[in-house]
């Protein structure tokens, strides 16, 4: 009679714990269009959000960050507890592969993962990556589930390296270098991405290491901002840093003379050229009051410029200034595009200068208080939204944003915002995307402003003169569903499907881009209503989409869907090769 009493306490214990079923993933690494195994490479599995994609934060691990302190050092504090509070997870375990390139991650939870591969002198690869500068695709796992046979491809790095001498053929030390790409960002701006950097030695020698194999521009010497250092120290205590004139491989000081530059996988490229050492030059003129004409008094100053990756930076220095005539000099620029930023206290000035190849004289700064722009928010139907970012961007001669800095609302009751100091010049207005909102409609002084920029005259007030920018928004969003397919109409994950709208490109917040899971399925929510092309590039690089001239090339090859207000569509597409029509 005691064995089925036992049997059903242990019947009952089992209930009462938790399952402890674990499922658990096993893949291959191998070397890129062969089956040559390698060892040694370290394969992280991710948690990430299921419906965005996106990484889960996990708590911070033991990493061997001790205080040291002897047998007296205080003990550490538990953390305080948080009634209801559920704990972030564990982050998992690294592992690394076998001599036959072999892994296994055990013991994880139902959820979707990504996988990270990751070792010295190869290109870093999710599982899935189709784009050597893309993202991989998702796994989702089930309880207990076991996944097999999975293989991550490696590519292997390239490296570049060389030599640079001076006008005189002598070494050129303390050169900075920079391998860029061009590229676009989250706003749809053309800037350069940073793959890569080095100095020069004694010798005028420089390497640059495991670069991910693409097309790149090489350019070394001083870039607009700080004249000398680059915010490096010198190596030696006999080194002087000298500022060398921004130049592009060849040779080129003008980029659209610059040779790009193809590295391959596992190669070293040898890349010699020469630079010239830079003069720096100064900003001469004078500041007055916009109203008055008359020196302003004690003013900041400050050079804003952009950096070759796109980055904002701000030079602040002690200027030579006389607060009686108005009269300023900012010595030591290097040669670039700048905005001279001035602020008084009570009133501001911005203006943008070139600086080439002599000095500016006679530069007229006006600081003024800048106009106040009031507008209104609203809902379409609905109650005026609790809070929005709303901001004036400057934008410059070429329809880029200009360096300097944007106007934010102060969001008040009722939907009514306050935009204060808005200098005169041309700006765009920028409303930040609103979850399951779309942007319908904005005007300024009844002007369309939402899919063209405005102008403040120099003879605006400062003072308000009622709503004159109105922003209209709407919840009748539509969503988007489908399915991406090769050839053979089979599915295919780990590529992005990207909406492009048909007209208004300038727009960044009406493109729309999702990876396909591992069904090649994908989902797009929030689209507001409008006509677009639907395209699956293969191997496309982050916000590549952007690019007007690959969209061009492959305008044909786009499927149309025109989304009503509200509406819910499926559609099919097939994958793209690059630069096909």
């Amino acid at each position: 009679m005691k064995l089925p009493v036992l049997s059903l306490a242990l019947l009952l214990l089992t209930q009462q714990r938790p399952s402890t079923v674990r499922g658990q993933i096993e893949g291959t690494v191998l070397h890129v269009g062969s089956t040559e195994p390698i060892s040694g490479a370290s394969v992280t599995v991710i948690r990430v959000n299921g419906a965005t994609g996106e990484a889960i934060r996990t708590a911070a691990a033991l990493t061997g960050n001790f205080t040291t302190g002897g047998i007296n050092a205080p003990l550490p504090q538990a953390p305080p507890r948080t009634s209801g509070a559920i704990p972030p997870p564990l982050p998992i375990p690294p592992v690394t592969t076998a001599r036959d390139g072999k892994f296994l991650v055990p013991s994880l939870d139902e959820g979707t993962y990504r996988i990270l591969v990751t070792i010295d002198g190869f290109v870093r690869q999710e599982y899935g990556q189709r784009a050597l500068s893309g993202s991989g695709t998702t796994l989702t796992l089930t309880r207990g589930e076991v996944l097999k046979d999975l293989v991550v491809r490696m590519t292997r790095a390239g490296n570049v390296n060389g030599r640079i001498n001076d006008e005189k053929g002598q070494p050129a030390s303390g050169v900075l270098l920079q391998l860029v790409k061009a590229s676009y960002n989250s706003e749809g701006q053309r800037v350069f991405q940073n793959a890569g950097g080095a100095r020069t030695n004694d010798r005028g020698e420089y390497r640059i290491y495991w670069v991910t194999p693409g097309r790149y521009y090489l350019a070394a010497g001083t870039p607009p901002g700080p004249s000398t250092g680059f915010g490096l120290r010198n190596v030696s205590a006999n080194e002087t840093l000298s500022p060398y004139a921004f130049t592009y491989y060849p040779g080129v000081t003008d980029l659209s003379r610059a040779i790009p530059v193809d590295v391959l996988p596992g190669s070293d490229q040898p890349l010699d050229f020469q630079v010239t050492r830079q003069q720096l030059y100064a900003i001469r003129g004078r500041i007055v009051d916009a109203t008055t004409n008359q020196s302003t008094g004690p003013i900041a100053l400050a050079l804003a410029y952009r950096t070759l990756t796109g980055e904002p930076g701000v030079l602040q220095f002690a200027q030579v200034y006389d607060p009686a005539t108005g009269l300023f000099e900012i010595p030591n620029v290097v040669p670039g595009s700048y905005v001279v930023l001035g602020n008084t206290g009570t009133g501001t000035v911005r203006t943008p200068v070139d600086v080439v190849n002599a000095n500016i004289e006679n530069m007229a700064l006006a600081v003024s208080k800048g106009a106040d722009i009031i507008g209104r928010v609203r809902i379409e139907n609905g109650r005026p939204p609790s809070s929005v970012r709303v901001q004036l961007r400057p934008v410059a001669k070429d329809g880029t944003y200009s360096i300097g800095f944007a106007s934010s609302a102060e969001f008040g009751t009722e939907g009514l915002v306050r935009i204060g100091g808005v200098l005169p010049g041309e700006y765009r207005v920028i409303v930040a995307p609103m979850p399951e909102h779309y942007v319908k409609s904005v005007t300024f002084e009844r002007n369309d402003a939402l899919n063209s920029t405005i102008t403040i005259p120099e003879s605006r007030s400062a003072a308000p003169e009622g709503v004159s920018l109105e922003i209209v928004l709407s919840s009748n969003v539509g969503r988007i569903e489908g399915v991406v397919t090769d050839d053979r109409l089979q599915p295919v994950p780990g590529v992005q499907a990207v909406l492009v709208p048909d007209s208004n490109r300038h727009r960044a917040e009406l493109f729309r881009a999702v990876t396909t899971d591992p069904a090649g399925r994908f989902s797009m929510g929030g689209v507001a209503p409008g006509d677009y092309k639907l395209f699956a590039w293969e191997g496309l690089d982050n916000y590549g989409y952007f690019d007007p001239e690959l969209v061009k090339q492959s305008e044909l090859s786009g499927k149309a869907v025109h989304i009503d207000e509200s509406a819910n569509i499926t559609v099919q597409t097939k994958t793209i090769t690059q630069g096909s029509r």
